[in-house]
């Protein structure tokens, strides 16, 4: 019972936080077309914070972020999937073969 608990519990979460992203690139998205701002101004910003990232930050989650935040911004093509997606996939690949293993 309190791994289904937990499996929920982490579900739940995961959900929040691919929601807080997805809204922060809708707000960019629709501030620029309603004419409130320029997103390349925050294409700018974003690059400027990969260039500011601490090491211990590098190859995680906030560099994908921001890389995938300063790429949509730019207006750049998708790359495949989504260096975010990717790490996600390892995130959750981890998560399920810990469960497997479990007792």
């Amino acid at each position: 019972m309190t791994d289904d608990r937990q499996d929920r519990q982490f579900d739940t979460l995961l959900e929040a936080l691919a929601g807080l992203a997805a809204a922060n690139v809708v707000l960019v998205e629709t501030l620029h077309e309603h004419g409130v701002l320029d997103k390349s101004h925050f294409a700018h910003a974003f690059a400027r914070a990969l260039d500011t990232l601490a090491p211990e930050h590098r190859g995680g989650m906030i560099e994908q972020v921001l890389r995938n935040l300063r790429d949509r911004c730019m207006n750049l093509p998708p790359r495949g999937a989504s260096d975010a997606r990717e790490w996600l996939d390892r995130l959750l690949a981890g998560y399920d073969g810990q469960k497997r293993d479990a007792p």
